[in-house]
């Protein structure tokens, strides 16, 4: 059996550690034992890293549900959503009693982290600004575009990763925008020059590599100088418009438009020899010599068209069109010319 002074320690320790418990009173038998002060301070430096520990754990929580930013957690080997803040839940919008569910059948549960993430994570236990597409889906159902920042926490012994998320999709969205006004005519909302002269160098890359067959046509506006002294610059950039749309809606969806310059339009034809080229530029031809333009009434356009010959630079293929598109005007306009 236990003796007295034994009884009377172990209640003593019951107090420091059960939780809830005041700490008792020293028994005077242990005050001066060297021991027992050496087990008494090593059991509070104990309980107070516990409540340190708590505290900061509380204040982990609070400040994570706190956040502007989407954060989840995740763990390591799985990428098991095990926690997610009110941001996240804002963004997905989906009920608190399913997200976690382990049965949910939603894609959102699960964060797929690039391999490269993954090994930074475990190398150097963090990886910020990672640009990519998150699996979550917003109220509308549209993908989101997160700067994703991930960090590696120990959760119970186990590693988790923590996930930042900063929705940048309106910024990619402009981004976008500012990129697509950058190659686009602003009248006519086909390719700008600086596109077009972008793409004639990877298709010339393309073919002699291939070698396979492309042809371009230049397709020059008859009399627009006579338009715009007639009805005013207005009405001319209307008829650039509705020459631009004609163009448009009878190329193939592998076909380039773009403006090559004011009145003329530049269509690239991958896969397609001159006599392709002829083809489409007659069924223009007769589509635009066959239609009213507003206030105008009826035009007709010009056409040259270069097969592509081995040429090294852009400018080579275009100055032969350029040239047919010349003799074209020269022979009475309404024509169709190759070199």
């Amino acid at each position: 059996m236990l003796n007295k002074d034994t009884k009377e320690l172990i209640d003593y320790i019951k107090t420091l550690v059960i939780p809830g418990k005041l700490s008792g009173i020293i028994p005077e038998q242990f005050i001066q034992n060297p021991d027992f002060l050496e087990l008494d301070a090593a059991i509070k430096s104990i309980q107070n890293s516990v409540k340190e520990l708590k505290l900061a754990q509380e204040n982990f929580e609070l400040g994570f549900q706190m956040m502007n930013e989407a954060a989840i957690i995740i763990t390591m080997e799985e990428g098991q959503l095990v926690a997610y803040n009110k941001a996240f839940a804002d963004v997905i919008k989906i009920r608190e009693e399913e997200i976690l569910d382990e049965n949910a059948r939603v894609p959102d549960l699960y964060f797929e982290l690039d391999k490269r993430v993954i090994e930074e994570l475990k190398e150097s236990g963090f990886c910020n600004g990672l640009e990519m597409e998150i699996a979550v889906n917003n109220e509308n159902e549209a993908a989101i575009i997160g700067l994703v920042s991930s960090r590696v926490i120990n959760m119970k012994g186990k590693p988790h990763v923590l996930i930042i998320i900063k929705d940048i999709s309106e910024r990619r969205r402009l981004e976008e925008e500012i990129k697509l006004l950058s190659i686009t005519d602003k009248l006519t909302q086909v390719y700008n020059r600086i596109k077009i002269d972008e793409i004639l160098e990877r298709e010339l890359e393309r073919s002699e590599r291939t070698e396979r067959p492309f042809a371009i046509i230049l397709v020059d506006i008859d009399s627009l100088k006579m338009v715009n002294e007639t009805y005013g610059n207005q009405i001319g950039d209307t008829v650039i418009v509705e020459y631009a749309k004609i163009i448009k809606e009878n190329v193939r969806s592998i076909d380039i438009v773009g403006r090559w310059n004011g009145e003329e339009f530049l269509i690239l034809l991958p896969d397609t020899d001159k006599d392709g080229a002829i083809v489409l530029a007659e069924k223009l031809r007769v589509i635009i010599d066959d239609f009213n333009f507003t206030k105008v009434g009826k035009l007709t356009a010009s056409f040259g068209i270069a097969e592509y010959k081995k040429d090294l630079l852009p400018a080579n293929i275009v100055s032969r069109a350029d040239l047919a598109l010349n003799k074209a005007k020269d022979k009475g306009r309404n024509q169709i010319e190759i070199f």
